[in-house]
């Protein structure tokens, strides 16, 4: 849930980017920070795994109260050794982004890190009855054919229970919009 921070007069929202390794979850976050302008991109190292992150103020529309809104976004690039390293980035999460690459020599990897998501959000705590979740179909390119509601189907997604985004990783338009959307939820 959004923390509200008396002592600086902003609330902070913290989002999740998670999917299969090479979903291309560093460079949507990569995109939103460039997107920005004023956001760095930061990296570390947990289970031999990078931890990509980015932080910004949401400056429009401004909140009726006047606080500002300050986004961090995490996502994890690369296999993690260890599925601690994905709850850390669970841990205390508002939103989620679920990046599926829709290329269909991976759709099995997609649903592998779905199944190790309910698992890691379970561990952390996290609520899926209030949990916000917007799915994003990334490198729609690499599948001309695709069905959206046919990935629904395999990922067992129930059509209309969440917010869905078609996206290319071979464009930059539109990279960042499943981001934008899960915080503004």
């Amino acid at each position: 849930m959004a923390k509200w921070a008396n002592d600086s007069g902003e609330v902070s929202i913290k989002i999740a980017v998670i999917g299969q390794p090479g979903s291309g979850k560093g460079s949507i976050l990569r995109h939103l920070a460039t997107s920005q302008g004023q956001a760095a991109v930061r990296t570390g190292v947990i289970s031999e795994t990078e931890v990509v992150r980015t932080e910004f103020i949401w400056t429009a529309p401004p909140l009726i109260d006047g606080p500002f809104v300050r986004v961090k976004v995490f996502a994890l690039s690369g296999k993690p050794l260890h599925q601690a390293a994905e709850q850390l980035i669970l841990h205390e999460c508002d939103t989620l982004v679920f990046v599926v690459d829709c290329d269909p020599l991976h759709i099995v990897d997609s649903g592998n890190s779905l199944l190790a998501l309910t698992t890691n959000a379970t561990h952390v705590g996290l609520n899926w009855e209030g949990a916000v979740v917007v799915m994003q179909y990334n490198r729609a390119e690499r599948y001309p054919n695709m069905k959206p509601g046919e990935i629904d189907a395999w990922l067992g997604v129930e059509d209309g229970k969440v917010a869905r985004y078609i996206t290319a990783s071979n464009s930059s338009e539109n990279l960042n919009v499943a981001v934008i959307d899960a915080w503004k939820r």
